[in-house]
């Protein structure tokens, strides 16, 4: 087995101190130092190819260039996407990324918090499935850089970055009954989160701004789920198919799973019913009819988190209860159609 090359080494062979190679391996400070011992440093590390111990690094201030994503659900696509836009963010700044999934379980959140406090990363990014805000607040006591993503928690005093899902709602609406609808049923997820409860929020006020009625029979609660999405369309066409012609589904996946439900009962969208979605998620445009959306900008976010989080390290502490609000678009394809 080839002996692990050290720091000691590099510092031998390139004929400098190991405090020398140190600074070369900390770009803080590479000014501070004449070119071409610089040079030699990093033709020495080459040629033994040397591999910094990033924990090591970590102790001494420098960071380990990791960044951790907690996601409640790896099976949804658009904490996916998310992971998807993040991890390239990450590449292009020449850091790592560690995904894990809770599942939507408190437990194996706070099981993933630790890890990744252990392994010395420089900041985590979390959609938390329940985490309190006193639990939250001694996570940043203790030196760890978190983001919240797509989930806030009053009293918490971490940075948030998040979709305005009540202007998002409203835009979808206001979309439908521009459209000429005026009986809107709504597939709305679990009401335990401020982006459920400000997208069913703005379904409610844009009807009431237009005169319309909010029946609360049409309103349909569940999951985040295909699966939930396909069972609550079948339960509202069961009972109340005649009483509405459009349905605003809270995310892309309800969506998808409510289109199935109303063409195995032999209905056309959108010349029976008009859908319109939530997240715009790759698989809303390639379904059968490509599915009207809201879209969240996910790139922008994965951005924002990951700037924020590499500002924190730089500076030592985060901005405390920072709220970043990106706005929802119309993504307008053929699962609605205007009535008289």
């Amino acid at each position: 087995m080839r002996k692990k090359i050290t720091i000691k080494d590099v510092a031998r062979k390139a004929g400098v101190s190991t405090s020398t190679v140190s600074r070369v391996l900390s770009p803080r400070i590479n000014n501070y130092m004449r070119e071409e011992t610089r040079e030699k440093v990093l033709k020495t590390i080459k040629e033994l190819d040397y591999r910094p111990d990033i924990r090591a690094q970590s102790l001494r201030g420098m960071g380990t260039k990791i960044i951790g994503l907690i996601m409640p659900d790896a099976l949804n696509p658009f904490y996916q996407e998310l992971a998807y836009a993040l991890e390239e963010v990450c590449y292009k700044e020449k850091y790592g990324l560690l995904v894990c999934s809770s599942k939507n379980n408190i437990t194996r959140e706070l099981v993933y918090i630790n890890l990744l406090e252990r392994q010395k990363v420089d900041g985590i990014i979390l959609t938390t499935v329940g985490l309190s805000e006193t639990k939250l607040n001694s996570l940043t006591k203790r030196g760890i850089p978190i983001v919240l993503v797509d989930r806030d928690v009053p009293g918490a005093d971490i940075p948030v970055m998040f979709t305005n899902n009540y202007l998002g709602g409203c835009q979808a609406i206001q979309y439908l009954i521009d459209l000429g609808h005026k009986k809107i049923a709504c597939i709305a997820g679990a009401m335990n989160t401020l982006s459920s409860i400000n997208r069913l929020k703005g379904y409610r006020d844009t009807l009431q701004k237009n005169g319309l009625e909010v029946n609360k029979k049409l309103v349909k609660k569940g999951k985040f789920t295909y699966k939930d999405g396909y069972r609550l369309m079948k339960e509202l066409l069961g009972k109340y198919g005649h009483e509405f012609t459009a349905i605003f589904c809270l995310n892309d996946l309800v969506a998808l799973g409510a289109m199935r439900a109303i063409q195995e009962k032999s209905k056309n969208i959108p010349s029976d019913y008009s859908i319109i979605g939530f997240d715009n998620i790759s698989l809303s445009s390639i379904s059968n009819p490509p599915l009207t959306t809201i879209a969240q900008p996910i790139k922008e976010i994965a951005r924002g988190a990951f700037r924020t989080i590499k500002k924190a390290k730089r500076q030592g502490s985060l901005k405390k209860k920072e709220h970043r609000f990106w706005n929802t678009k119309l993504m307008v394809r053929e699962s609605c159609r205007k009535i008289s």
